[in-house]
């Protein structure tokens, strides 16, 4: 008897495999042995997708590069717009055309690895009308979607495993690499000072059917709360400090400094809670800071060349700084060349979590010659105090 080819999201498999669904690898879909067996009804496969969907250019984004998708839209990607089956159908059609191969550097899926094949959104931006379109479906292996969805690799901890691939698929250098994701993220930045709406013609055009994507404003609060969740070993924590008042002593060596300050952070767009807040600082800080050890902020007492814009910066903007000590005992602070504003857009966090974190950050450096750091345990802001410095030879560039 014929088998039945059936449209299985993966989050439903364990549950059609208990129905009776087998899996084919070769053709890499689910099926049934018979027409028939109760239960596998509703997994019955929809008619194939064309191979070219309506008004889709296959040329269009071609090659690998970060491709940052502006706030108000960041996860809310066709995959949240279509329903589960839709989807299966839409990865299926675009896996095949492309020979079960990454169109970018060609290699196939390898479960040993861990690589895997990914259906990719490539979307045109009309700014006159503030639209975004779907353009294009690519194939993409897990580690070209890593580089293309740079933001979240960053989230991940994946940024050097994805600098690296992107130098091997692409030649770039090391500077022309971290030159392109600068680029990147500023494109980003100005974009994602507009709300846009989406444009998916592509799909319903053939057929498929598309659930209406919330309002800008709702998608940027999912963004967050996707974000969030895509925290690498996110740890437990308990629960977050009450707001502290309005002002305050400057604060000593080696204490605590409260979480926010008495001026309100945020003024506009979704309120930020105290949960999302600590839980946006404990990302931040996560990452190692450029001379090993924990992350620290500082505001160093000398201008400075920002190596991520190249702009002369200096006091009140914070920097990145890591905190030692020196052989006397004393502790010393060392300010890089690296303006924290970059540090925190580097996670793409919704534009009211980021105005939070950057407040925050400015309200724990209450104390001239101090450092912060964000304690993940006790969810407040840790400040010591030391002795200021650049961390270069003397001959070395001024900070």
């Amino acid at each position: 008897m014929a088998r039945v080819w059936l449209d299985v999201p993966f989050a439903e498999k364990d549950e059609a495999k208990a129905l009776g669904a087998r899996w084919d690898p070769a053709a890499k879909r689910w099926f049934a042995p018979r027409a028939g067996l109760p239960g596998l009804d509703r997994w019955v496969a929809l008619p194939d997708l064309p191979p070219l969907l309506p008004g889709e250019d296959r040329g269009f984004g071609s090659g690998l590069f970060v491709d940052l998708v502006p706030r108000s839209c960041w996860f809310t990607n066709v995959r949240s717009c279509v329903a589960p089956r839709d989807w299966e159908r839409l990865r299926r059609m675009v896996n095949g055309r492309a020979g079960q191969r990454c169109e970018v550097c060609g290699r196939g899926e390898d479960r040993g690895r861990r690589r895997w094949l990914e259906a990719h959104e490539r979307w045109e931006y009309d700014e006159a009308r503030a639209v975004q379109r779907l353009r294009r479906l690519v194939c993409l292996c897990t580690d070209c979607h890593t580089v293309t969805h740079f933001g979240l690799a960053e989230l991940n901890g994946r940024r050097t495993a994805a600098l690296a691939h992107l130098r091997s698929v692409t030649g770039m250098s090391a500077a022309g690499a971290e030159s392109h994701v600068r680029s990147a993220f500023a494109l980003w930045r100005e974009r994602s000072a507009r709300v846009w709406e989406l444009d998916l013609h592509m799909l319903t055009g053939a057929g498929v059917t598309v659930v209406a994507p919330p309002p800008a404003v709702e998608r940027e609060r999912t963004a967050w709360r996707t974000a969030r969740g895509q925290r690498a070993a996110p740890p437990a924590a308990p629960p977050a400090p009450a707001r502290p008042t309005a002002s305050g002593p400057a604060v000593p060596e080696g204490s605590s400094a409260p979480a926010v300050s008495g001026k309100e952070p945020v003024r506009e767009g979704p309120a930020v809670s105290e949960e999302e807040l600590a839980c946006a600082l404990e990302t931040v800080f996560a990452r190692p800071s450029p001379g090993g050890g924990p992350q620290w902020i500082a505001v160093p007492r000398w201008q400075w060349l920002c190596h991520m814009c190249d702009t002369r910066t200096g006091p009140p903007d914070i920097a990145i700084a890591s905190v030692s000590r020196t052989s006397s005992g004393r502790r010393q602070i060392v300010c890089r060349p690296c303006e924290w504003a970059h540090h925190v857009d580097g996670f793409e966090l919704a534009e009211p979590v980021r105005r939070a974190v950057l407040a925050a950050a400015d309200a724990a450096l209450h104390t001239p010659g101090s450092a912060a750091t964000w304690d993940p345990r006790t969810r407040r802001f840790h400040t010591v105090c030391g002795q200021l410095s650049d961390g270069r030879p003397p001959r070395g560039r001024p900070l």
